[in-house]
């Protein structure tokens, strides 16, 4: 029995030392295909974001990134957004905190058209190893009655398109 339990044991440390912890950038330039090919035509960023906007409007610091990916809306009356970052190791945190931040400025502090909140609320920032996200994105709800709950169901089925694809592409 106490065989068993530690083969297994060790064979679990073994398959969670196989799993990728440190990204690159090759693996974020995939996960932005994969994203932008699960969303194809609905996919609404219109405005590269570069490491100044990143710092200015998202207030993340240039010196805790790696590399990193953004796009978000030229205009006010659309919110979409993708911001993927292969972070420093030792700033994961510190880049999580700041995504998380810019997630909450948007759902509480930032003017957003009423049809825009329910995706707002549906965005998800996400942890891979090194790699940290920022997913706002998905086609609109075009129905024109609906209870808040089903749009927000589908807010978050479309954001949730982004944040599969970003993982399997990690994988």
């Amino acid at each position: 029995m106490k065989k068993t339990v530690l083969s297994l044991l060790i064979g679990l440390l073994v398959l969670s030392g196989c799993a990728k912890a440190t990204y690159d950038k090759e693996d974020l330039d995939k996960a932005i295909l994969a994203i932008k090919e699960v969303y194809g035509e609905n996919y609404y960023p219109s405005m590269t974001m570069d490491a100044a906007l990143l710092e200015e409007i998202v207030k993340v610091k240039a010196e805790d990134v790696v590399e990193f990916y953004a796009e978000g809306p030229m205009m006010s009356n659309q919110v979409d957004t993708l911001i993927v970052i292969v972070a420093k190791k030792d700033k994961i945190e510190d880049v999580k905190k700041a995504l998380e931040d810019y997630k909450y400025y948007l759902e509480h502090d930032a003017f957003n058209y009423p049809m825009n909140m329910p995706k707002v609320s549906a965005s998800q920032v996400i942890v891979k190893g090194n790699i940290v996200a920022f997913v706002l994105l998905g086609k609109y709800d075009e129905r024109t009655e609906g209870s808040e709950a089903e749009y927000a169901s589908y807010a978050q089925a479309q954001v949730q398109l982004g944040v599969d694809a970003l993982l399997e592409a990690l994988k």
